[in-house]
């Protein structure tokens, strides 16, 4: 494909006003023949900082590693079934403990070795020895939480075990963070992987990584394998990705106006009503898991006072943050699961909005009011500091709420490495972040103090039981009754403050097709046209 000096001279012009350093890329959708190829530009928020797909919780990390790596098996995001993908069939045992899978025998990574048993059962034990710290594959690691080891059967056949049930193992070998990496990739240090790529079996191959610049890859050609849940089969339809950063949301909308990206990933609320008039392309979906949140850390004296914490989830107006910062396709939270996760149950009337029970429930503790409207007690300040890397207004909201009510919540805005190395160093209040995971096995994520990179702070038995038990449950019914339990523990003792459903919000130009999300909301671009 020729590109288009015109173009190259735009998205050079539009780096400078974003980052300084934006990739100039190729032409847009409608430069593109219609049988395919070509190149897709796509506008992402934020630098991935890692292009590994194991290692990073980062969204824009996970949308860009989900284009070259395939995974053991694949979810169907309508149904939620699991169906076979690079494995073309598997059972579990009926406690939960063990998982036998038989590869296709036709997969080979990019760099022409094969895909077998002893390659799979190499990536589980990097993505165990990379977690154990807690400090990177913390997704990963948390899927393969209680590992014990992968039997090989044959060069197909391998058996995963676990020392104790671990429920979510089949849904965490659909996703990326699971992915599978050539035995070269799995040899190679964290940093390396991060900054140069790993090599994958799917439909594109990395070219070049450029940290706050841009990502770029090509099509895998030979590729012949994708999920029955995918569009069409053989190669991918687009010759290349050009991933540029821009962390400016009014250059990467008009970036999109003007043509010069294909695709804009994480588009303003406020801009969707009028973007999609304008006829662009909107994709719009629901992340599963623990919706956007306030995740308080109870080793901070303040917020182990349990009248705090009921204050704080009875002051906090779910519904004026929705309703002013315009997220039209935003729902308020009803639980500590967001409404379209499997496991969900409602605790919408302990989260309502009653300013007044807050008051009563600190001054009834003896918080009282200071000069200056924040409220005090045995001289110490009712204050705390929320940490967060995105949502800077959403943040500001819940602050102006909070002070109503004689809470003084200061923001600590930094970046995604500043986000999570407060996660592995503890050092924090509270974290603002949502977390994305397809079922309820996210409570134990969050809240299971065994697990090294749980992110709320809590001295709960009760709860650390239910959710071991709920991880060892095969019984859908009698899971089902234990996640109730956990749910409402959670809400009525004020571990999480759910805030905003979260859910994905991406543009297009009008010629792209084939946009897919899975059952994460992440996205499959093997199956994208430009017109």
């Amino acid at each position: 494909m020729t590109t288009s000096p015109k173009r190259r001279a735009a998205l050079a012009a539009g780096a400078a006003l974003a980052l300084g350093a934006l990739l100039a890329g190729c032409a847009a959708g409608g430069d593109a023949e219609s049988e395919g190829g070509g190149t897709l530009v796509f506008a992402v928020e934020t630098d991935p900082s890692c292009i590994d797909p194991q290692q990073p919780t980062v969204t824009q990390a996970l949308y860009i590693g989900r284009q070259v790596v395939d995974s053991l098996v694949d979810q169907d995001p309508e149904t939620g079934d699991i169906v076979p993908w690079l494995a073309e069939s598997y059972e579990s045992a009926a406690d939960m403990t063990s998982f036998t899978f038989t590869l296709r025998d036709d997969v080979t990574f990019s760099d022409g070795t094969a895909l077998t048993s002893d390659v799979v059962k190499a990536n589980f034990d990097s993505i165990v020895e990379m977690s154990a710290d807690g400090s990177t594959a913390t997704l990963a690691g948390q899927y393969l939480s209680g590992y014990a080891g992968t039997e090989i059967a044959d060069e197909q056949t391998f058996t995963v075990s676990f020392d104790a049930p671990n429920a979510a193992f089949l849904q965490g070998a659909s996703t990326m963070s699971l992915g599978i990496v050539s035995l070269a990739s799995t040899e190679e240090t964290p940093e390396a992987r991060c900054q140069d790529g790993v090599i994958g079996t799917g439909p594109f191959v990395y070219d070049s990584y450029a940290p706050n610049s841009e990502v770029s890859m090509d099509r895998r050609e030979g590729y012949a394998w994708a999920s029955e849940l995918r569009g069409h089969e053989g190669d991918a339809y687009l010759d290349r990705i050009e991933f540029a950063v821009v962390t400016e949301d009014s250059v990467r909308v008009g970036g999109l106006q003007s043509g010069e990206f294909d695709i804009v990933g994480e588009l303003p609320y406020a801009d969707e009503p009028r973007i999609a008039e304008e006829g662009y392309s909107i994709y719009a979906k629901a992340n599963p898991g623990i919706p956007t949140s306030l995740i308080p850390n109870l080793e901070n004296p303040v917020l182990a006072d349990d009248a705090v914490r009921q204050a704080i989830q009875l002051g906090i107006d779910r519904a004026e943050i929705t309703e002013t910062l315009g997220y039209a396709s935003g729902d308020v939270p009803t639980s500590a699961l967001s409404s379209g996760t499997s496991g969900y149950t409602s605790q919408a009337d302990a989260l309502a909005y009653d300013p007044d029970a807050a008051v009563a429930a600190l001054e009834a503790s003896g918080w009282t009011e200071g000069a200056d409207g924040i409220r005090e007690k045995d001289g110490q300040r009712l204050t705390f500091t929320a940490t967060g890397f995105y949502e800077q207004q959403m943040m500001e909201l819940i602050q102006l709420q909070l002070a109503e009510i004689g809470v003084d919540m200061q923001i600590d805005f930094t970046d995604a490495g500043g986000f999570f190395g407060a996660i592995a160093e503890r050092s924090y209040d509270v974290l603002f972040a949502a977390l994305t995971r397809t079922g309820p096995d996210a409570l134990a994520v969050m809240f299971e103090q065994a697990a090294p990179s749980h992110w709320a702070v809590v001295d709960d038995a009760d709860l650390e039981a239910m959710l071991a038990e709920q991880a060892a449950t095969s019984d859908e019914a009698a899971r089902q009754a234990i996640l109730d339990d956990i749910q409402a523990t959670v809400i009525d003792e004020g571990y999480l403050f759910p805030i905003l459903e979260v859910y994905q919000l991406h543009a297009s130009q009008p010629e792209v097709t084939g946009f897919a999300f899975d059952s994460a909301s992440r996205f499959h671009l093997y199956d994208v046209e430009l017109g």
